[in-house]
């Protein structure tokens, strides 16, 4: 069988090493390919790899060689997070060792499912010994997902089995399904390093989405901007890298000591620096602590490592062999999204305690009183079905709306896809959409229902207090919750509320659809003697004192029925101290529009003569007119205003 004839058309893939220290992994790559992935002087003068080292098994399959000793596990995580099948040794004069286990526990945490497992070193034992070893391998694999995986032998030294491992993998490739792609380009970087006349080039294995030359990028997370001079996959100039490519990438406008491994190289637009990330996590069984709440952890995801919080919400801990959703609080911004897996290990001693896979990223950070939504939504970003990850994606607890870019990389579609879904939703008007600017917006119908809730609490509440007003003005409603919910959020949902008949509209203002303006019938008389008070002195009307005097009224109802009078339209206050009836004002306009009728300019002691008062009732008057736009002054003259004739 040739690789011709199994690799997939235009495919990529890579094949990641693992294994205790010194058992052969380097070696049986060099039997495989002839290449020593040991590039460091040290590696080769201690005879152990300690970073990655690369190989390329054929022109379309890349082998990656990574460390074996405890101390650089870090490196062995960048390894293999982005393989699509590992290639896991065991030395036959030394069997089962403690990397061996944890290396296999990385592995199944970072959701690889395509292994071959191979015994090394069998030309250094007799078979009697290799036949425990196998059986020592095959009873640690029970029960996992590599249980029915191949187990062969081999010998870098005299070349015994070699064969049998690269047909081994050959087989192994064709059944690999093609990497899932929401088609958003992103590599992990794992190298770094210049070339003479090129400048920076970064390397990794390219997660999803693709790149061409002359393309820009941003670098995670950091935001840093780059552009894409030139591109390599396996040592040869390409056009274009995708989802499952090896990938060297030289970039401009950015210096090697800007960039470094654990940095994500992304397609610009679409991500921001994760300070904090929800996740669900499965705690190893064998695993030497619980996972405590507060707890200080080591995170490794893609090829970065850093420290993390854990919050466990309601029961504080997670046991050995127990899995839940959690919360993490990073110590240093890093690159994470949706689905993406990792690691976590005990702060000290460094063991490997567990791993997981990110569901939301830069959430709110968890309080009790939000738990029941927080479960809800990691319940929906956890299924496979993406109508429920789309809902997910709209909080209920702090609620914003999302644009397009947004809403794909929450819910992991590509960009058809996710349109699809957003046009069937539309329609069934489980989402609204508005423009912003020149961006499209959404919202759940939830998300409104949720606000329009807290609209009915406050239209209840004001209702009891100030009985006798038609209801609240739009403008103080969105005043009242502008802490919460911006302008636009609050106007959709009364909209929404008028249209399903939970709340109703009285000219200017809303109210709930059973409520109806009531007053006593001693207010109402009250209310009706004040306001003939005002007819009465049309232009010179009362003080405050001298209504509340009059009226037999306290000062909370007195400001009442001042409100009252003014949402009716009786009322006009032309400042904070001073009221006039309605007539009183329309009167005035309607002299005001004669008087500029006939001439061009107004003083003062004019108006005040024009309509029969004092100055004290004529200035604040004439101020309104102009704040109005009624009358301009200019100097101590007024001239005709542009709303005076509409």
């Amino acid at each position: 069988m040739t690789f011709k004839k199994i690799v997939k058309s235009d495919r990529q893939y890579i094949i990641g090493m693992a294994g205790h220290i010194d058992h052969g992994k380097t070696a049986l790559i060099q039997a495989l390919t002839g290449i020593n992935t040991d590039r460091l002087k040290e590696e080769q003068e201690r005879g152990i790899t300690i970073d990655l080292g690369f190989a390329h098994f054929s022109k379309n399959v890349t082998i990656i060689d990574v460390p074996g000793h405890e101390r650089l596990i870090k490196n062995m995580v960048a390894g293999v997070s982005t393989i699509d099948l590992v290639l896991f040794v065991v030395a036959a004069d030394d069997g089962i060792m403690p990397q061996t286990r944890e290396h296999l526990d990385i592995v199944k945490l970072l959701g690889i499912q395509n292994g071959i497992f191979v015994i090394t070193k069998i030309d250094l034992v007799e078979n009697e010994w290799i036949d425990l070893v196998e059986e020592e391998l095959r009873n640690l694999l029970a029960g996992s997902v590599f249980e029915n995986s191949v187990i062969l032998r081999a010998s870098a030294v005299t070349g015994e089995g070699i064969e049998m491992v690269r047909k081994a993998i050959l087989e192994n490739l064709s059944r690999i399904p093609f990497r899932r792609d929401d088609g958003i380009f992103r590599l992990p970087i794992d190298r770094v390093f210049t070339r003479p006349g090129f400048g920076t080039v970064v390397t990794g294995s390219v997660l999803s989405g693709s790149i061409k030359p002359g393309q820009n990028v941003e670098i995670w997370p950091t935001g840093l901007t780059a552009r894409v001079r030139g591109l390599q996959s396996h040592d040869s100039s390409v056009q274009y890298v995708k989802a499952g490519y090896r990938a060297a990438l030289n970039l401009a406008n950015v210096g090697q000591d800007e960039v470094h491994r654990g940095q994500v190289i992304t397609q610009p637009g679409y991500y921001q620096p994760v300070e904090r990330f929800n996740a669900t996590i499965q705690v190893l069984e064998d695993a030497p602590v619980a996972i405590k709440s507060q707890m200080r952890l080591r995170v490794h995801i893609h090829t970065a490592e850093t420290f993390a919080r854990i919050i466990i919400p309601e029961i504080n801990q997670l046991k050995p062999g127990e899995s839940g959703f959690v919360q993490f609080r990073l110590e240093q911004p890093i690159y994470a999204s949706f689905r993406d897996r990792f690691v976590f290990r005990q702060y000290s001693p460094q063991v490997t305690l567990g791993g997981g896979v990110v569901l939301e990223t830069n959430p709110i950070r968890y309080r009790k009183k939000f738990h029941v939504e927080f479960v809800r939504t990691l319940h929906g970003f956890s299924s496979e079905n993406p109508a429920e990850r789309l809902f997910a994606a709209f909080s209920l607890v702090e609620i914003q709306p999302l644009s397009f870019r947004q809403i794909q990389i929450k819910i992991g579609l590509n960009e058809a896809d996710t349109r699809n879904l957003i046009s069937k939703f539309i329609a069934q008007k489980s989402l609204v959409h508005f423009t912003h600017g020149s961006e499209e917006l959404y919202y759940s119908n939830d998300q409104l229902s949720t606000v329009l809730s807290k609209i009915r609490k406050i239209l209840s509440d004001y209702h009891e207090q100030f009985p006798g007003r038609s209801g609240l003005r739009v403008k103080e409603l969105v005043s009242q919750l502008s802490l919460q919910f911006s302008e636009n959020l609050v106007e959709m949902s009364v909209q929404k509320g008028l249209k399903d008949g939970i709340i109703k509209r009285n000219d200017d203002w809303i109210a709930l659809p059973e409520f109806e303006s009531r007053l006593t019938p001693d207010q109402e008389k009250k209310l009706k003697t004040l306001e003939e008070l005002y007819l009465s002195k049309l232009f010179s009307p009362p003080s405050f004192e001298e209504v509340k005097s009059h009226i037999t009224v306290n000062e909370a109802d007195f400001k009442e029925f001042l409100h009252i009078l003014s949402e009716q339209g009786k009322l006009v206050f032309v400042n904070e101290n001073m009221v006039f009836h309605v007539e009183a004002v329309e009167k005035a306009l309607t002299l005001l529009r004669e008087y500029f009728g006939q001439k061009n300019e107004l003083r003062v002691s004019e108006f005040k003569g024009l309509i029969g008062t004092s100055r004290k009732y004529a200035l604040p008057l004439l101020n309104y007119f102009d704040n109005k736009g009624y009358t301009l002054r200019e100097g101590d003259l007024r001239v005709a205003g542009s709303k005076l004739e509409k």
